[in-house]
């Protein structure tokens, strides 16, 4: 089953788009959907579905859409509610075996909740991405993280949290039907597909995880600090430390203190930004944000920030399963040394069955596109590569 590459693409560009035993309900009437408490939610097993609603107006290539609640776990072991999408195909599939599932992590579109790939803003951009895949017949699930829509703190980019948010979401579909399970996420995505994969067999070991999509992924968060810096979306540089500062309160007042009143202020207005308010609010330059005039980077090889960051990079625990890697040469969003540098780690480490593709579309023809334009030109390979895992020839 191949869909053309022209299909697709213009699929992509025009809009750049099993449940637990325990009783499932919509939120009580009139409630919010994200932010009403769920009862007993520890009660439920990680990727039980516990809230899920119609979403008719994504029914897109004759598929049944549902936004969900699911239940996940924290970094420490808490229970936490986590929102995301449900679209199942409904023509019988035709493959072998069970229905596959493809577990959608989506690229940032920023921190605040109404920033969410669930949400009426994401949504802009997370379908039009989900197309290609619908029409191969595969089901898709996505994840809005754990505290991005719903109540708690948003980790941008946290290792443990990312990864456990999309293998859940990928046990809203799988778990009872033994389904073979593709990881697929694409730049902030990416970052949660490749943890996903480092951590697969020990917090998933029941999902038939058979290979993750790395797309242009931020993976070491000092060379992601770096390569924002300076430029024109510096301000989702501090995204990561808001996100530090929820996940550690105890941390809260010592990676506060490491940046001074400006730093401060930036930091408490990030927490409210989607993309476009971290565009407007200008650039940035970290050592005018810091207490000492150490540049952010510096700062999180430090005392206070540097253990929290080595916790988020990731490449030092090899994939047990196959990954394809893919990264523009001319990336200025999130530059290619991620993609090599989490390649060569993953080598390292033993990881066997790692490809990598490099796309090159020349600096004087799309040089402030490429970010978006691997992805789109990436399909016709990945689709190939998805539909050899999930039928095992």
């Amino acid at each position: 089953m191949r869909l053309p590459f022209v299909t697709f693409a213009v699929s992509v560009l025009v809009g750049s788009f099993v449940l637990s035993a325990a009783p499932v309900s919509a939120a009580p009437g009139g409630a919010d959907f994200y932010g009403e408490p769920v009862v007993g939610l520890e009660a439920y097993a990680s990727g039980s579905i516990v809230r899920r609603e119609p979403v008719p107006q994504l029914d897109l290539l004759g598929s049944h859409t549902e936004r969900i609640l699911y239940r996940s776990a924290d970094p420490r072991d808490r229970a936490v509610a986590v929102s995301g999408l449900l679209i199942t195909p409904t023509p019988a599939w035709r493959g072998p075996g069970p229905r596959p599932v493809i577990a959608y992590a989506p690229g940032s579109y920023g921190i605040a909740d109404r920033c969410s790939g669930s949400s009426e803003q994401g949504l802009t951009t997370t379908m039009p991405a989900l197309l290609p895949l619908l029409a191969q017949g595969y089901q898709v699930v996505t994840t809005d993280y754990q505290g991005l829509g719903t109540p708690g703190e948003y980790e941008f980019l946290g290792r443990v949290a990312s990864a456990r948010a999309l293998l859940d979401a990928a046990r809203t579909a799988a778990s009872e039907t033994d389904a073979p399970v593709v990881l697929y996420g694409y730049s902030a995505g990416g970052v949660a597909s490749a943890a996903a994969a480092e951590l697969a067999s020990t917090y998933a070991p029941d999902l038939a995880v058979v290979g993750a999509f790395v797309g242009a992924a931020p993976t070491d968060p000092v060379l992601r600090v770096d390569g924002q810096d300076g430029s024109e979306s510096a301000a989702t540089m501090l995204y990561t430390i808001g996100g530090l500062i929820g996940a550690h309160p105890d941390l809260s007042e010592q990676i506060r203190a490491l940046f001074n009143d400006r730093g401060r202020a930036a930091l408490d207005a990030a927490q409210n930004f989607c993309t476009v308010d971290a565009l407007t609010y200008g650039p940035l330059r970290s050592e005018d944000l810091t207490a000492d005039g150490s540049s952010l980077g510096a700062l999180m090889t430090g005392p206070v920030l540097g253990p929290l960051t080595e916790q988020n990079t990731i490449g030092f625990t090899a994939p047990a399963v196959p990954v394809m890697i893919v990264h523009g040469l001319h990336d200025t969003s999130v530059e290619i040394a991620q993609s090599r540098l989490l390649a060569q780690r993953w080598r390292a480490a033993e990881g066997t069955d790692i490809t990598v593709r490099e796309f090159d579309f020349g600096t004087d023809l799309v040089p402030a596109v490429d970010h978006t334009a691997t992805n789109i030109a990436a399909y016709p390979e990945l689709l190939e590569w998805i539909a050899r895992l999930v039928t095992g020839v």
